[in-house]
């Protein structure tokens, strides 16, 4: 049995737990290492764990960067340290950042204090060395293990009060004295680099204005974040160079600053969580993607049984996680889940989302990208075009702040740049360069270009074929190689009028159509939303979800004629995939295609469909197509550099610089 105990197992007061999960089937579990344990452990319970789970053959992820939602007071951060008033972090409204979370409330560090940043990298140096060397051990009991790096902090900096009204609502960032005078020294040397001097010094001035403190703040905290992440990674595989590493985005819902007064209501009043706020924050976290190294980072959600998710009825934390399964799963990330919450549900529906996380991670279902925004800070609100683009493409609309990420991406068809994003010459060459992959570009016209990127963009777009269009919002519309670069004009004040939202509105849409971005389908009743994942060979997987307290009785309509079918089926066997397929072709047993059906979704339900029909098949081969070309290029080029001395492949042109050139969910088990 794989729960039976072997006379030789290390006792460990862990062990009985361990034992239980391996009777239950769990092989693998997820574990955050509370910094505040680790200096103080003297009795090496963190090397005993990993030795326990290594004679249980089990696997592990060891989460090592500080977190919110760990089973440990202070969520793990040493008392000392967060007790200075120096080392507190502050958001934009001036108060320390507080989390709420059992077993006590407390205040967030910031991660600009000397002290802390000190303390920090000396715990990740002491880490890594335990690390390397129980893998030099004869035992090797770290065979198993893959350290996990996350975002840490950054996400949580935001008041609670801009943050009520809307998730992720306001400016998020540290406003500490520590982090102020940061600020200020990335001022100085940001902006001494050469093409924020040109054409002369004097240029610089107006990048350090005081008219662009919103502007340089949003890219001074996501810079902060991007090297917090780059020296930790550092800093992880300096001796242990041969463990499995992965980094990851986290984010725990019932420590989001936007659930403060909610979570306080539930204690004073004896209420239940905010059901809606919860959902809406999942919404918004699978919305933005992350870097880490030189990819987007996996998204993961951490439900804990410390906050407001515990009080909450079992068919709303079953909709809460088999919605966080399908976002971050189908990214490629995922969700933990503290055991107790985990087994607490019915076997039925553990059974049913334990089938959806094995057919994401067989990538038979995968959440695609179809339209990125690219903005200057991941974690603070952004205004119009935002809300517009995530209301009308759903889950396939994703937030970036690292143009890094266009070079990897396969899927999107549409790039927009957020009206507050400065434009470097780097950037205009990498956008100009996935706009002739065949895609489309969407850039403002403002006074946030450097001359030189300005330079660029004109010298690219004069000889192009162009058209100009005023739909409310004027723009230019220029051909460029297979794709398309599209310059709209940003009025200076941006009035809330209705009139207004409607010329964005209408501006979108035009955008939208010129990049193919279409709807799957459309759901006569808003209470409904939908999570479509594409199915390998063919089809979609729909997941219509019903987040209020009622039965929905509404219609899902399609463009063109599909086949309806259940999504558990479908997914069962590639024979049964196949004969499912021929029968929605063919219509038979009485089931005729159709662009319209009628659904019933009960309250806090999900209704998984799977579809298949000649419009899905359309959009998903010009996708296909899409990807094949770009991977021929990359491929052609990749040979040419190896095959041709002195070739290099630059964006998207190709030239000689030779001489002769003349130019699945994871069950938290913490160890402590």
């Amino acid at each position: 049995m794989a729960g039976q105990i072997s006379a030789n197992r290390t006792r460990t007061p862990f062990a009985p737990k361990l034992d239980e999960l391996l009777r239950l089937g769990v092989t693998h579990i997820a574990s955050f290492v509370p910094w505040q344990a680790l200096e103080s452990d003297i009795s090496h319970t963190l090397p005993r764990f990993l030795q326990a789970v290594a004679e249980r053959k089990m696997t592990l992820s060891l989460i090592l960067t500080p977190e919110v939602g760990v089973h440990y007071p202070n969520s793990g951060f040493p008392k000392d340290v967060i007790s200075r008033q120096e080392n507190i972090a502050y958001h934009c409204d001036e108060n320390p950042v507080a989390v709420g979370l059992p077993p006590n409330s407390f205040a967030l560090p910031s991660l600009f204090a000397p002290e802390f940043t000190k303390r920090y990298y000396s715990f990740l140096s002491r880490m890594d060395s335990m690390l390397a060397d129980l893998e030099r051990s004869p035992s090797n009991p770290v065979r198993g293990l893959t350290i996990v790096l996350t975002g840490s902090l950054w996400k949580y900096y935001r008041s609670a009060r801009m943050s009520s009204r809307y998730a992720f609502g306001g400016m998020a960032g540290d406003h500490s004295g520590a982090a102020t005078l940061a600020y200020r020294r990335h001022l100085e040397s940001y902006f001494s680099q050469r093409e924020f001097m040109d054409p002369s010094p004097a240029s610089a001035n107006r990048w350090r204005s005081r008219a662009m403190e919103d502007v340089n703040r949003r890219c001074f905290y996501q810079q902060s974040e991007d090297v917090f992440r780059a020296r930790t990674s550092q800093m992880m595989r300096r001796k242990a160079s041969g463990l499995a590493a992965e980094e990851i985005e986290l984010y725990t819902p019932e420590a989001d600053p936007s659930a403060t007064y909610s979570n306080f209501l539930q204690v004073v009043a004896g209420g239940h969580a905010d059901f809606a706020r919860l959902s809406k924050l999942v919404d918004e976290m699978a919305a933005r993607s992350s870097l880490g190294g030189a990819m987007a980072t996996a998204p993961f959600i951490h439900w804990t049984s410390l906050g407001g998710f515990r009080s909450l009825a079992d068919a709303e934390k079953q909709f809460l996680i088999l919605k966080s399964l399908l976002l971050m799963g189908g990214q490629g990330g995922g969700i933990f889940v503290d055991e107790s919450e985990w087994f607490g549900l019915s076997q039925a529906f553990r059974s049913k989302a334990e089938m959806f996380a094995r057919s994401i991670a067989h990538g038979d279902l995968r959440l695609k990208n179809r339209a990125l925004y690219l903005a200057p800070h991941l974690w603070s609100r952004t205004e119009v075009l935002w809300e517009e683009i995530f209301d009308r493409v759903g889950a396939g609309a994703r937030m970036i702040s690292s143009i890094d990420l266009l070079s990897s991406e396969r899927d999107a068809s549409v790039v927009i740049v957020d009206p507050a994003v400065i434009l470097t010459r780097d950037h205009v060459e990498k956008l100009l360069a996935w706009a002739e992959l065949g895609r489309v570009v969407v850039v403002p016209r403002s006074s946030l270009y450097t001359e030189m990127a300005r330079t660029k963009l004109e010298q690219a777009t004069a000889n192009t074929k162009r058209i100009e269009i005023d739909l409310g919002v004027t723009y230019r519309l220029h051909s460029l190689g297979n794709g398309k670069f599209i310059v709209y004009d940003l009025p200076e004040n941006l009035p809330a009028t209705s009139e207004f939202q409607s010329s964005w509105q209408t501006f979108l849409t035009a955008v939208l159509s010129v990049a193919e971005v279409q709807g799957y389908c459309r759901l006569s009743d808003s209470r409904l939303t939908v999570i479509p994942l594409e199915k390998r060979g063919g089809g979609l997987g729909l997941f219509i979800m019903n987040g209020s307290s009622r039965q929905v009785t509404a219609d899902i309509i399609f463009p063109s004629e599909v086949g309806v079918s259940d999504l558990a089926v479908s997914l069962s066997t590639d024979s049964d995939r196949m004969s499912q397929f021929q029968f929605q072709k063919q219509g038979g047993d009485g089931q005729i295609p159709a662009n319209r059906f009628a659904l019933e979704v009960p309250p806090c339900g999900i209704l998984p469909l799977a579809i298949d029909g000649a419009s899905i098949t359309e959009q998903q081969e010009r996708s296909a197509a899409l990807q094949s070309a770009e991977v021929t290029r990359s491929s052609a080029n990749n040979a040419a550099m190896t095959e041709l001395p002195g070739f290099e492949d630059v964006g998207n042109m190709s030239v000689f610089s030779g001489p002769n050139d003349p130019t699945e969910p994871e069950v938290e088990a913490p160890w402590n």
